[in-house]
């Protein structure tokens, strides 16, 4: 429990209104309802003999906890200096235990609230008139701009800042994580407040003008604060300051840490830049950077002995740290994502005594199961500059696909890359993953999968071929040796960073020497299945494909074998890159044990190839080649230059892996319904993506050690081009070459009867009663058929009285959506029907 300053008692016996604190609480839950995130509510206590002690009394309520919020609040009633707040938006789940929050923490923003003030003049006039009005004490108000939409913290942070121009306000209105006053509690002065002439007397903290149930539309926001954008602090001039909060209550990164403890730094002007721009990076607020950079300890604060430090960190930030704010969109991908999904299925909020009728609700535009999904283009400047500037001029001269020859390139790296470099990927638990991923290229023989894999394999295949070398010339001089001193000498080690087609034995013996991993190229993966004994699920295919799946996932393994005992690996480690065309593993697919072994793969759906030019390569080629071998000698990470670490996240990329987590068993336990081999690849992105981060952070580090910290740019990137690349070429797989559901045909079918013959509602009897496809099926097949198109928002559950009996209304928009189709489907049936009975006669 945090320690409560010494409290100055006074006569005034005042209480909280429970009314009006439950009323505010209540308004904010509904701005919220349906998003994942958290409210915070604090309590701080006025010192008012001098400075407020920090630390208070916090807690974390999810979204509908009401109840939980007002007992937080209200057992504050009687507690003589106690302020309580709420910051009105909302943090990320797993915001730490204790902790308020700062920026990097908020996943959503519902209000903007200008601080107009009197009493520090910081007070003019709204540009749009406020949804609510809260008295904070005489003359000072808080006036809520409740949005129509939760947005996410960057762009709330650029309406802002022209808010707070427009209204002349007070700074804390472009602080996403500020907590602001509750109606209904006390507003107790502290010294500073009485030194400017505020009576010791706590004041009620009032509700100025209630909110009405209207919300204020984003994009009316935007064009109407248009005219005050961009326009809070140039170059040159002095950023505006508030209270500084207490240095125990903020934390900085350890790059920050470093550069405000560092010594000896050369030019100390420009190092200060450097603080005050790593402390914007940081996600710090004006303030809070300012109380930072006033505690540094380094030599390189002297220079201010003589100087007004905080004036000149106000002309530094003004320079260097806002410009840098507002391009550093903290956590914006994520919960741009998880805003857009809750805010499709949430209602616009009403106030309570809200009696107009409800909008219609916009129907809901049912799945296309013959969609051919288009391939997905390798996006701009989310790879490594490095791969990226590799893959697309490499492409243009070869005629291929960039984004095959990326992951491709990605592939080779994360084989390079030595095992002994992981990430710790959770705060507290021992699971760690290092960078091994398996790349299959799907394309047909025009798709120039090989001269791909060659390219992209080439700086590996050289590693390799010096340490077969190295291992023959040891192997010949151990070979000449005598018998007694073969007894006391170990064997060499044969090394290898790259296996083609192998046996499983033979791969054993390799493996046990090469700890650090290798690459397995495979030209065809279905001669690699195929060894597999036919795809069968034997005891010697299952062997097999168990040795794989420990292939992928690393760590220790150990084999018997007849007549030379146990042969023990260390590490167990593949990275695979192949190649394979769509009906080689569309059967595959079909026949193999659903293990889960095909999903452990980032399948590439390649692109048309061209002819290609006949030109020099590019200098990215060899910058390529360099790269790859410095990946092979790259080191762990040291921790302050006396131990080795396991790379992890920093704050706002641990945030962000956790929103990814939850968005994964989403999308997993979505897209299971409706395909089982799509949603088992689903479930592997948690750890795929942590392998993804410490590939990214290790190409673009630049040092024979990376550093021990994934900065949250590259968690951020890595997380776009996971959803915005990878998973469009799984679902470009799965559903274009494999079918988009489990039991394809069955389901186009009956789609394909559905529009023929446009029913109002369907049961599985009648699905039983259609085409031939349809007849097949049996009554548990035909009911997991409606499941699905229950699921693509073709079909509704009618309620039943009998339990074991299941109706479905047909969507009206199926008929609207696909009307050609069904005209197509209606003359096709007609032509069959003619053919037969042209036939028959």
């Amino acid at each position: 429990m945090p320690k409560i300053p010494a409290i100055t008692k006074t006569e005034t016996e005042s209480t909280f209104d429970e009314s009006a604190v439950r009323s505010h609480i209540e308004m904010l839950n509904q701005l919220a309802s349906g998003l994942a995130g958290k409210f915070v509510v604090s309590t701080f206590f006025a010192n008012t003999t001098g400075e407020d002690r920090a630390g208070g009394v916090i807690s974390h309520h999810p979204v509908g906890d009401v109840d939980g919020m007002v007992e937080a609040v209200m057992s504050h009633s009687s507690t003589p200096n106690a302020n309580c707040y709420i910051c009105p938006n909302l943090m990320r789940p797993s915001l730490e235990r204790g902790k308020k929050g700062s920026e990097c923490d908020v996943l959503a923003v519902l209000a903007l609230v200008a601080d107009l003030d009197d009493d520090t003049g910081r007070s003019g006039t709204m540009p749009i008139d406020p949804s609510y009005v809260v008295a904070s004490s005489p003359g000072n108000y808080q006036c809520f701009l409740l949005l129509d939409r939760p947005i996410p913290p960057a762009e709330a942070k650029a309406l802002a800042r022209a808010l707070k121009v427009a209204a002349n306000a007070d700074h804390c209105t472009v602080d996403m994580s500020h907590v602001w006053r509750v109606p209904g509690g006390l507003n107790w002065p502290n010294a500073k407040k009485l030194a400017r002439g505020r009576a010791p007397e706590p004041v009620a903290v009032t509700i100025a003008e209630p909110w009405d149930g209207s919300l204020i539309g984003v994009d009316e926001l935007r064009a109407t604060l248009e005219p005050w954008t961009g326009k809070e602090s140039a170059s040159g001039q002095l950023v505006t300051l508030g209270e500084l909060p207490s240095l125990r209550d903020v934390t900085v990164s350890e790059t920050s840490a470093a550069l405000l403890s560092a010594n000896d730094v050369g030019d100390r002007s420009e190092h200060a830049a450097r603080v005050a721009e790593q402390l914007a990076f940081d996600g710090l607020t004006a303030e809070q950077a300012c109380v930072v950079f006033l505690a540094a300890t380094g030599d390189w604060f002297e220079r201010y002995e003589s100087k007004d430090a905080s004036k000149d960190f106000s002309r530094m930030w003004a320079k260097f740290g806002v410009h840098h704010a507002e391009e550093r969109a903290v956590g914006d991908a994520a919960a741009s994502g998880m805003i857009a999904k809750a805010s499709r299925k949430v209602a616009t909020p009403t106030a309570a005594n809200d009696n107009t009728p409800k909008p219609d609700i916009a129907p809901v535009r049912p799945v296309d199961p013959w969609l051919q999904r288009k391939h997905p283009p390798m996006p701009d400047g989310l790879l490594p500059s490095a791969i990226e500037e590799f893959a697309r001029s490499q492409a243009e001269i070869m005629g291929v696909d960039p984004g095959g020859l990326a992951v491709s390139a990605l592939a080779v790296c994360a084989a390079a890359i030595p095992d002994s470099i992981t990430i710790k990927v959770k705060r507290y638990d021992d699971w760690q993953e290092s960078a091994r991923i398996w790349v299959a290229l799907i394309g047909n023989p025009s798709a120039k999968k090989s001269p791909i894999i060659n390219a992209a394999s080439r700086p590996l295949r050289a590693i390799d071929e010096k340490l077969v070398r190295e291992y023959l010339h040891e192997k010949r001089k151990y070979d000449a040796i005598g018998k007694d001193a073969k007894a006391e000498t170990y064997p060499p080690k044969q090394i290898r960073v790259r296996i083609e087609d192998v046996t499983i034995e033979a791969t054993q013996e390799i493996l046990r020497d090469s700890t650090q991993g290798v690459l397995l190229v495979r030209d065809e993966l279905s001669g690699w299945f195929g060894s597999m004994e036919k795809y069968g699920s034997g005891k010697g295919a299952a062997a097999d494909r168990s040795f794989w799946l420990q292939s992928f996932n690393g760590g220790s393994y150990s084999v018997n074998r007849v007549g030379r005992g146990v042969v023990a690996i260390d590490n167990l480690s593949v990275s695979m890159l192949g190649g394979i065309q769509p009906e080689p593993i569309r059967k595959i697919a079909t026949d193999a044990a659903d293990d889960g072994l095909l999903q452990r793969l980032f399948p590439i759906v390649l692109g048309p190839s061209s002819v290609g030019v006949d030109a020099p390569p590019a200098a990215a080629v060899g910058e390529y080649s360099g790269l790859v071998q410095r990946l092979h000698t790259l080191q762990r990470p040291m921790l302050g230059g006396m131990s080795e670490v396991p790379l992890k996240f920093d704050a706002a990329g641990q945030a962000l892996r956790q929103d990814l987590s939850e968005k994964h068993h989403e999308m997993q336990a979505s897209w299971e319904i409706i395909n089982k081999k799509l949603a088992a690849h689903i479930g592997k992105y948690d750890g795929l993506f942590a392998r993804l981060c410490v590939l990214w952070h290790c190409i673009e580090s630049t040092s024979a050690r990376p550093a021990s910290v994934i900065p949250f740019d590259t968690t951020n990137r890595v997380a776009e081009f996971l959803h915005e690349f990878l998973f469009p070429h799984a679902l470009a797989f799965y559903s274009n070459v494999l079918g988009l559901s489990d039991g394809h045909d069955a389901l186009l079918a009956t789609a394909g009867w559905i529009l023929a013959h446009q029913p109002e509602k369907l049961t599985v009897r009648d699905v039983r009663r259609g085409d031939r496809t349809m007849r097949e099926m049996d009554d548990e097949e035909a009911a997991e058929v409606l499941r699905k198109l229950d699921a693509m928002a073709w079909i509704d559950p009618i309620p039943q009285v009998r339990r074991d009996s299941v109706a479905y209304s047909v969507n009206p928009e199926v008929y609207s959506e696909f009307e050609h189709r069904a005209q197509q489907e209606k003359a096709r049936r007609a032509r069959v029907r003619d053919l037969i009975a042209s036939s028959s006669s």
